[in-house]
């Protein structure tokens, strides 16, 4: 992992008074996540971008389904310029039109490390691993530990469908010596670990019955939990080895015949930028794609920073789980839920 903070840190962009009088009037449309990525985002974007160009910024936030959703519809005669996606929903935007190929020509492209651009521009790297209740836990668990009979009935799941629900069938079904194109195995597996203790859709919910002793562990992504661990001493997250934490990565894209793709090009090269990148790591513990960030020993250690790190995760067949995502939502509701 990277030792040393950035020697320097991207400046923002300055343009032309030609130019930025060419922007006003105009307002960019970006659909993205609330809570701190909005925050970090109005912080070293949006008000540099605003300031820059006479521009205005408009974050349409919610989940991806929104904004996929509004994509989609209005594909013909889109209002969105930027949706920021994941990386199973990123390569089937591309392929349906909707979305604007990443350039390989452009910094936006170079400055990310090879291999990440995959439907979109990478624009952050997370993992999938497992958060825990130390006392009823005592040692970093192994995914298989979830299956050990004292945790039975405290085990907690993210609702589906969701990155969560998904890494977590990869997972079974590699314990089951499966991977995921094989749903029977994998939802034999996971329906072991029923009766689940709790299907949560905020991380809140999740940490008050893992502080109460009802929850023992959760497959959680790592940002998200590591970013809330200082207001839960009782609560560790583990990035168990076998196999590995499952590769998460959030993906800025720029959406095919937008009403103001330039625009959208700043803020993406803003969002992308070592700064914002720098940011997202040190406070939100989200890994960054850009290879100009280097970060203290202190963050690094905590977020997957390295294309070699990136190697070690777990890398499922999202395109085949984006297929199957209708049926494994009723089966999980069946199976695992008992819906």
């Amino acid at each position: 992992m990277a030792a040393a903070l950035a020697a320097s840190i991207a400046l923002p962009m300055t343009l032309s008074p030609v130019m930025a009088q060419d922007f006003k009037g105009k307002t960019l449309v970006v659909g993205v996540w609330g809570g701190d990525i909005e925050r970090l985002l109005r912080q070293n974007v949006v008000g540099p971008l605003e300031a820059e160009t006479g521009a205005k910024v408009e974050l349409v936030l919610g989940g991806t389904g929104d904004r996929l959703a509004r994509i989609y519809a209005e594909k013909a005669n889109p209002t969105m310029d930027i949706a920021f996606l994941n990386i199973y929903e990123a390569p089937q935007a591309l392929k349906d039109g909707v979305v604007e190929a990443p350039d390989p020509k452009s910094p936006l492209y170079t400055e990310i490390w090879d291999g990440m651009n995959d439907g979109c521009y990478a624009m952050s790297l997370v993992g999938l691993g497992i958060a825990y209740n130390k006392k009823l836990v005592p040692n970093a668990p192994e995914w298989a530990d979830m299956w050990k009979p004292e945790y039975k009935g405290k085990i907690a799941v993210a609702s589906y469908p969701g990155s969560e629900g998904d890494g977590l069938l990869g997972v079974a079904a590699r314990l089951a010596g499966k991977d995921e194109h094989d749903a029977d195995a994998a939802f034999a597996k996971v329906s072991e670990l029923k009766p689940i203790a709790l299907t949560y859709t905020n991380l809140d919910e999740a940490f008050a019955m893992m502080d109460a002793g009802e929850v023992a562990m959760a497959p959680m992504i790592s940002g998200y939990v590591l970013s809330a661990l200082k207001t839960h001493p009782d609560i560790g997250f583990s990035f168990p080895k076998n196999p590995g934490p499952v590769l998460v990565r959030d993906m800025l894209c720029l959406v095919k015949n937008s009403p103001n793709p330039e625009l959208a090009k700043k803020f993406a090269e803003l969002a992308l930028g070592v700064k914002n990148q720098t940011d997202y790591a040190e406070q939100l513990y989200f890994g960054p794609t850009n290879k100009n960030v280097k970060l203290p020993e202190n963050v690094s250690v905590d977020v997957i920073d390295t294309p070699d790190e990136v190697k070690g995760l777990l890398q499922m067949d999202w395109p085949y789980v984006i297929t199957q995502r209708a049926d494994w939502t009723q089966r999980w509701n069946k199976d695992v839920l008992g819906q």
